[in-house]
Order: C-alpha cells, then structure tokens, then sequence
C-alpha cells in the first residue's frame, strides 16, 4: 500500500505544537496518518497520541502502513471531532495540544471507494459520505430539496456565482442524474464558457454538497469550542484550512477568544505554505494554518 497523501505545513504545525514529550495530543482528522506519526515520533513513553478520524478506510490504512511503529500511547478512534469530549472520558489528564488539517485528503481524491468525492471520477455515485454510516447521501441531497433550498445551498456553502442557475437545471434533469459525470456535465452546460476558468467549473457545486452531506461546518463550530475548553493552560490549538467558509468559522473563533481574554493568538497573520512547498505539493497552495494558545 503506497502512502499518496503529503502532510501540509508539517514543519510550521510541530513547530507551534510546541511538542511537551510527556504531553497529550489529539489530532482531529487522522487521514493517511503524516501529521499523527511526525507528532507521536516526538512523544515518550509517557506521552499519549489520540488520533481521530470518521473515515473507517483511512484509520484502517494508517493501522496497515504504520504497524510497526504504532504503540499503546497511540489511540486511533473513528469519530467525528465534534465528540472530542466523549472521547477523551476515559483519560483523567489534560490536552496539550490539538490539530485539526480540514478538508479532503489527497487518497479521498484519489481513491474514494466509489464514494465520489472528486468531480474528475466520473463514473462514481453522488454519495459524499465520508462516514458510511451516515445516512443522507449527496443525490438524496438533490432529489429532496427543493430549487430555492439547492440555491440556497451553493450560495452559502459553494459561494457559487451561478447557483440559481445550476440548481434549476439539476431540478428540471433530476431523473438523469446519478454519476459524479452526469453532475459536473450539467454544470458544464449552465455555467457560461466566459467564465469558466481551468478548474472544473462544479468544484463548488461539490464543495457545497460535501459540507452538507458530512455537516463539516458545525463539526467544525462544535470541535473548536470543545477542544479549547479541555485544554489546559498554555496549551495550544492549531488548524489548517482550505476554504474561506472554514477559514472564517476558525479566525472569528479565535478572535473571540483573545477579546475575552481567554487566548493568545500566535499567527497574527494566517501562515501558508512556502514557495518550495506548493512547489512540491501543489494541492498545498490554499492552506491556511491559524494557532491559539490558551491563557
């Protein structure tokens, strides 16, 4: 099994992690485990690694890949990271320290077990889920709302120009619509040619329904607000982004905290990838990693 997602800001995120060897991290979006190892090879014995992911396929190619160097002190759960608090019942110590690195892994791109996360698969069902228990699917998204909800839809969560548009259309063709293909070859056809660039014009159409779909955004909200409160002083919190709708909920949150007197701000300006490194892993240009750390 070859590892296909690169870590984004590694560097720059153990740096203001600030890693206590003895200390308890939580790293709230496991993935293909790159930020998870690099933080538990910094740990002693004495030193616990809670890794959290709500993909059953990534925690399992993490438990494949690392299985030599995973320890008892490194805990994989599958979850959302919403229920931090319950999931750290069982530990009476303090968080030092957690990471949240938002948005899709590069192997959910690129092998998304037929769950069509990626508007260039397609021959891939509508589905989203990135936990397959999850009920709601991304066409059960698009047969039950209606057209002003699916505008509504794409305007707040894909900031998409022509939502109105797109989401007549998928209305007036929903029984033709079943693919990945069949979604972004609609949105091809109401998008006008003028205005679309060299990204595939459905990115946000895909956006929009994945934020619904996983309910990233409250997640989000609630995994924020739970992580700061289990911290203990002079513990930190740092999140990497990949969109203006994460970026927002994530600054105003940590803006918030420092008003009230709760939080030190560490990046008084977002910090992003270097030259070198959009160079080396282009899916890296959009990342904005902000850090907190309490008082």
């Amino acid at each position: 099994m070859d590892k296909i997602h690169v870590p984004v800001l590694l560097k720059e995120t153990l740096e203001y992690l600030n890693i206590n060897p003895n200390g308890f991290y939580i790293d709230c979006t496991l993935g293909d485990g790159g930020h998870s190892f690099e933080i538990f090879k910094k740990l002693s014995k004495e030193g616990l690694l809670l890794s959290i992911d709500q993909d059953q396929h990534a925690i399992d190619f993490v438990k494949e890949y690392y299985k030599d160097s995973i320890k008892e002190n490194w805990e994989i759960k599958k979850s959302n990271f919403s229920k931090i608090d319950t999931l750290i019942k069982q530990h009476s110590r303090e968080i030092d320290g957690v990471l949240m690195d938002l948005g899709l892994s590069s192997r959910q791109l690129e092998d998304s077990y037929n769950r069509g996360f990626s508007y260039l698969e397609e021959n891939e069902p509508l589905d989203m889920r990135m936990d397959e228990e999850l009920g709601v699917k991304a066409k059960d998204i698009l047969v039950v709302l209606s057209e002003k909800e699916l505008t509504m839809l794409f305007l707040k969560y894909g900031e998409e120009k022509y939502a109105g548009k797109i989401a007549r259309a998928i209305k007036q063709n929903i029984t033709s619509i079943y693919t990945v293909g069949d979604l972004t070859r609609l949105v091809y056809r109401v998008v006008p040619a003028a205005h679309q660039s060299s990204k595939n014009p459905s990115r946000r159409v895909f956006q929009a329904l994945r934020i619904v779909v996983n309910d990233e955004l409250n997640s989000l909200k609630e995994g924020l607000d739970k992580s700061f409160k289990l911290l203990k002083p002079k513990g930190r919190i740092c999140v990497i982004s990949f969109h203006s709708l994460e970026d927002r909920i994530v600054k105003d949150y940590f803006n918030n905290l420092v008003e009230s007197g709760e939080g030190l701000l560490l990046t008084k300006e977002i910090i992003a990838p270097t030259d070198q490194e959009v160079r080396d892993n282009p899916r890296s240009a959009s990342a904005k990693l902000r850090v907190i750390e309490k008082i």
